[in-house]
């Protein structure tokens, strides 16, 4: 049997390279976020796409994510989309 407090240290580095993953995504996502939003902007379109939000987060709450609620896959998203559209906006 293993040593619970070696193992919480293990978990806790496996959910530290996760939040790097995590963090680097994010910044590949927020990076075509504001690509896309330049293209709107040649377009003619607003950075807001309620549409394409609704659908998003639909898409998002049907897929889940282990023990994450789609309330809470949602909500996490929400905020997502509002900081990458606040970074859009100050472009």
């Amino acid at each position: 049997m293993s040593d619970p407090e070696v193992r919480l240290r293990e978990i806790r580095a496996a959910i530290d390279a996760i939040d790097d993953q995590l963090l680097s995504l994010l910044a590949a996502r927020t990076s075509l976020a504001l690509e896309a939003g330049e293209v709107k902007a040649e377009l003619g379109r607003a950075i807001l796409d309620p549409e394409r939000e609704a659908a998003l987060l639909k898409r998002i709450a049907a897929r889940g994510a282990g023990a994450l609620t789609p309330d809470d896959l949602v909500a996490l998203w929400t905020v997502l989309l509002t900081a990458t559209r606040r970074a859009e906006s100050q472009r």
